[in-house]
Formats: structure tokens, sequence, C-alpha cells
């Protein structure tokens, strides 16, 4: 009886740590004809259309406790922010004409947003403002061209994607002093940074070698290392809860990757861009 014991213990103990590593992947997809918000669980079952527009919703951005999902859509007649629960209901609209809209994510622990406006600005700048659109302020005043900003986990600095004489770059902004530190070459294409839930690290796209891989490095831009390595572009990266498995967008899919072994699970095909990741 002990032992019988003991191995149903152990076994919910296990199921318990699979269902720690289970999550739910959040992304876009043109199979509708125009960009639509789906999600799919981490084998790529299940995949449910969140929105029912025929304007764009695109980029996905999960609350860090799971209970929005943040995008931008031009179902107004220009690019705004919105939110709503993870199955598609409780749709709210934060910003509302003033310029272009655009890549929410979360920071603060998810009591705000950042976002790229061009209300002040025709090149865009960063803004923060609260989760449900309440008071928003500007990060940024100047002449770059900004997109995809994510805040830093000390929550001193915002990383973005300038564009830099039609040269995307990776860039550090400080928060405050509004300082700009360029972290990746300029000879080359990098873009889409996204931070780790672990450590000092951050993940982006890179065209360095010829097409587009994913790469790490730390929020200062050091210890640049190179993660993936095919002969097809290799995009739009998310972390998952496993420590060495990450998400890409390619070829018009979502691809789950092991990174020792750069095993690739497809677990959406059907013109899927820009996954993003919740544990459940």
């Amino acid at each position: 009886m002990k032992t019988s014991a003991l191995l149903v213990s152990a076994f919910l103990l296990l199921a318990g740590c699979d269902r720690q590593q289970d999550g739910v992947v959040a992304f876009q997809s043109n199979r509708d004809g125009n960009f639509e918000i789906y999600t799919m669980n981490a084998d790529g079952s299940s995949q449910q259309r969140l929105t029912q527009h025929p304007a764009n919703d695109i980029a996905a951005a999960w609350s860090p406790d799971g209970s929005r999902i943040a995008f931008a859509s031009d179902r107004d007649g220009t690019w705004d922010i919105y939110t709503m629960r993870p199955d598609g209901s409780d749709l709210k609209q934060l910003t509302r004409g003033q310029g272009a809209n655009t890549a929410p994510s979360w920071g603060n622990g998810g009591s705000t947003i950042l976002f790229i406006s061009t209300r002040d600005a025709v090149n865009g700048d960063v803004y923060r403002m609260t989760a449900d659109g309440s008071a928003t302020d500007r990060i940024t005043a100047d002449s770059l061209v900004k997109d995809t900003p994510v805040m830093t986990r000390d929550g001193k600095a915002v990383l973005v994607t300038l564009n830099i004489k039609g040269r995307f770059s990776i860039a550090s902004i400080a928060l405050g002093s509004r300082k700009v530190t360029v972290l990746t070459p300029p000879d080359h294409d990098s873009e889409t940074p996204v931070i780790a839930p672990y450590g000092d690290e951050v993940m982006f796209a890179t065209n360095r070698d010829g097409n587009y891989e994913i790469y790490s490095m730390t929020t200062a831009g050091a210890s640049q290392t190179r993660l993936t390595a095919n002969d097809v572009d290799d995009r739009m990266p998310s972390y998952t809860a496993t420590q060495g498995e990450v998400l890409v967008a390619k070829k018009g899919g979502v691809y789950r990757v092991t990174l020792a072994t750069k095993k690739e699970t497809v677990l959406s095909y059907k013109g899927d861009y820009a996954p993003a990741w919740h544990t459940r």
C-alpha cells in the first residue's frame, strides 16, 4: 500500500510538472484572407480564431498573468491598440484617433503597455499607457524610426527595433534619460527583440549570416550568439517555458525549435506569423 501511494504521488507530481511546461501560443494568421488573431496549444492542436473582423488584427501579446491579449488592429480606419480575453471576449479599445498605434507589449508586471505611435511624430515614438488605456506618457522624442518595443525585466530600459537609413538595428533606450545605445552592428539587419523570462537574455532575428537566423545576447548587447542554423529565414522568435526551446515564424508557419539538436516541430502552417507563448 505504501509503495502504491508513493507511485501515485510521483505520477501526480510528474503530471503537475508537465502541466507547468504546457503552454498556449497566440499568433496572427492570414488563412482567412486577412490577418486575424488565433491561439493553439503548445503542440499545435486546438487552434481557435479569436478575432472576427474584415480588417487586420496583428501583433498579439500576452499579459504576464495570461488574462488579456493585447493586439493592434486597423478596424476603425487607423491602427489602434486593443485588448481581449484569451477566448476573444471582452474586447476593449485602448487608443483612439491619435495617429497609428502598433506593436503592443506589456511592461511593469502587466500594469502598463508599451506601443509605437505616430501621434506626435511621423517617424513614430515609444509610448507607455496604463493597462486600461486611461493614462499615456511619451517615452521617446527623436527622429529615429522605431518598432517592436519591449521593456527590460528591471524596468530601466526599453529595447526597440530602429530603422537607421534603411537598416534595422536593435537598440536600448534608457527610461528617464532617453539615451539611445545601438546594440547590434550596423552592416546588417537585426529586428524584433524579445526578453527572456529568466536571466539577462534577449532573442532577436538577424540576417548577418545571409538569411535570417535567431540570435541571443544580453540586454547590454554582449555575448551575441547564433541559436538557429538553416537555409530558411527564421524570424519573430518567442521564448517558451522550456529553456533551450523557442518558437519561430518561417515560411508562413510557426515552428518549435529545440536549440541543442536543431530539431524543428511544425505547429501550424497556414500563413501564420508572430507567435507569442504563455505558460498555462
